[in-house]
């Protein structure tokens, strides 16, 4: 597992510091104002993914971890679960040319059409294969490549103000150099190959994976949402130095994310065996929260000064933004223990998902409250009251269930 947490990071290295490296440069020759732009239809992007994505991620790592020594039933997985993507694909791009249609093709239009590339790329990556398999070198390799290309193709590219269609599709065709590279490595491999499947086994798939799916719409009008509103409300200027801020946020939390991604598997199994609550905890909870305390203590300590040194004095906005997000993390930490880790393997998946429709309501209603009355910081107050609500009742839930029956 040790080998599958550092393989992970390597991903997240790629993931979150290769864009990093480009931040600065995009600020720069965009300006805040065509950076927030940027930002804005990114984060509308992310939303064609957030569903094409589903519940899969971790539905399907779940299933193979739970079959990983089938490979008749690894094929199976697979299969289904790529071609229920495509075909979530589909409503993606009707809203996409509806919007076309009903709007004409303008910037904003051209600038989605750029940014639904990356939508494609992501049905293609099997990441949840690798993480079930805990075969997680294909991962590292294909992230790591398509990540520095996808960095070189944003310095060659875009050169003065106008290219925002430029750094849009320089960020989509990491996605699609991911899901290339890795698929060429499934076929060199042989890990797994296409078999024939039922429309029953796709609907069974979505049925499986729909709480969690739930969960994670929910969760982005927490997370996703926010440039959108910050937009809305403040403008792009503000939205640019938001998400400039929150990007540094996204790499510091990320950190968890390969740890997170390498445990998962493995409780999912222990779990499955019989051990309890009071078990997982002891045995990973506790290291983990330790862990994300540190990356919460990190940035509140040298955010600040960090990020106003890397975007320099005219950005010293963002940096204030930072600080303000520093619990996060922390509080991210541990409702992955007590949420993903505990009832999501107890089959209590619904339980995340009324959490979460629950929290993410209420989020918008205070964001836009927030942000009329305090436009800079308020989104940002109501992420961190509504990352400590999750927190607790994902607690208070877990011990209510402490055995999985």
């Amino acid at each position: 597992m040790k080998k599958n947490i550092i393989l992970l990071f390597i991903v997240q290295a790629s993931n979150y510091l290769f864009p990093l490296l480009t931040l600065p440069y995009l600020m720069r020759v965009l300006g805040v104002t065509n950076f927030g732009v940027m930002s804005i239809v990114m984060a509308v992007v992310q939303y064609a993914i957030i569903i094409v994505d589903y519940g899969f991620n971790f539905s399907a790592t779940r299933q193979v971890a739970l079959n990983k020594s089938n490979n008749k039933k690894i094929n199976h997985i697979y299969t289904v679960t790529i071609i229920a993507k495509l075909l979530l694909l589909i409503p993606v791009y009707i809203v996409l040319f509806a919007y076309i249609t009903i709007n004409g093709f303008n910037d904003i239009s051209y600038f989605l059409l750029l940014g639904s590339v990356s939508v494609l790329g992501s049905v293609f990556f099997p990441i949840w294969l690798y993480q079930g398999l805990e075969k997680m070198q294909g991962i590292a390799i294909s992230s790591t490549i398509a990540k520095f290309l996808s960095l070189l193709s944003v310095f060659i590219l875009v050169q003065k103000p106008e290219d925002i269609d430029k750094a849009i599709l320089s960020q989509s065709l990491g996605y699609v150099f991911t899901a290339l590279i890795s698929f060429c490595i499934i076929k060199k491999s042989n890990v797994v190959r296409f078999t024939t499947i039922t429309f029953k086994e796709i609907f069974s798939s979505y049925k499986d994976g729909f709480d969690l799916f739930i969960s994670n719409v929910t969760i982005s009008l927490y997370t996703t949402l926010n440039v959108i509103i910050i937009g809305y409300f403040g403008g792009a200027t503000l939205a640019g130095y938001f998400s400039a801020a929150d990007k540094i946020r996204a790499a510091a939390q990320g950190i968890l994310t390969p740890v997170q991604q390498a445990v998962f598997p493995r409780v999912c199994s222990l779990v499955d065996s019989g051990l309890t609550l009071k078990n997982i905890v002891k045995m990973y909870g506790l290291k983990f929260i330790a862990f994300s305390a540190c990356i919460t203590l990190g940035m509140a300590i040298v955010g600040y000064p960090l990020s106003l040194w890397y975007y320099g004095p005219a950005y010293r906005v963002s940096s204030e933004m930072l600080l303000f997000m520093s619990p996060i993390p922390f509080l991210v930490g541990i409702s992955i223990v007590y949420g993903q880790w505990w009832l999501v393997n107890i089959n209590k998946t619904a339980v995340l998902r009324s959490v979460y429709v629950f929290a993410s309501i209420l989020h918008v209603a205070m964001a836009m409250a927030l942000t009329y009355i305090a436009p800079t910081f308020g989104v940002i107050i109501s992420v961190v009251i509504t990352e400590f609500l999750i927190t607790a009742i994902f607690i208070v839930m877990s011990y209510k269930c402490r055995v999985k029956v």
